[in-house]
């Protein structure tokens, strides 16, 4: 009696070792290229959410004809006394102009801490924004630097001028530097 014979239709070991280790060179390869995506996500997200902040406040002032305020915040409870906004940031109604959340004053908006390697710092003499009821930005035109782990190179600002609207560019050189210095911390 014969029996038909078929070729083997499977792999040997070696043929997938091989293989598993082709792949792992190839993820090697194209892990660098999603972090730096990743990254490039994080400082976008973080612009995009702070600029809604800031035309909310900017609304919400001229809807209730009186100033609203957006400060960093840690706790976003109280204003903290610095220009990084990476840590958080609360918007709120400022009825008696002293640019601090008050007990009776309203909470329009909060933001939690960015994502990690993802760096927000502001002008050092503007701690805070005030938005005036006809939509205006209280004093001079504010910078908010945005950096991540990639560097000087890609670091953005928002500027918000004194009619109170915001644009995004690219950072100049000493925007850049200290923003990214901030990234980490």
């Amino acid at each position: 009696m014969t029996f038909p014979t078929h070729p083997d239709r499977g792999v040997t070991l070696i043929e997938l070792l091989v293989a598993i280790a082709i792949l792992a060179i190839l993820a090697g390869l194209a892990l660098p290229a999603f972090g730096t995506a990743g990254q490039s996500l994080a400082s976008q997200s973080a612009r995009s959410q702070l600029t809604v902040s800031l035309a909310q406040a900017r609304a919400s002032a001229v809807m209730l004809r009186g100033d609203v305020v957006a400060c960093p915040s840690r706790d976003q409870v109280s204003c903290s006394n610095e220009v990084q906004w990476h840590h958080g940031w609360m918007v709120f109604r400022d009825r008696n102009r002293n640019r601090r959340p008050d007990t009776g004053e309203t909470v329009i908006a909060v933001a939690q801490a960015q994502a990690a390697g993802v760096a927000i710092v502001g002008s050092t003499g503007r701690r805070t924004l005030r938005f005036l009821a006809d939509g205006t930005s209280d004093g001079s035109n504010a910078t908010l630097a945005v950096c991540d782990r990639r560097g000087a190179a890609h670091a953005r600002v928002l500027v918000i001028n004194n009619a109170g609207r915001v644009r995004s560019g690219p950072a100049n050189a000493a925007q850049a530097a200290t923003a990214c210095a901030a990234v980490g911390r």
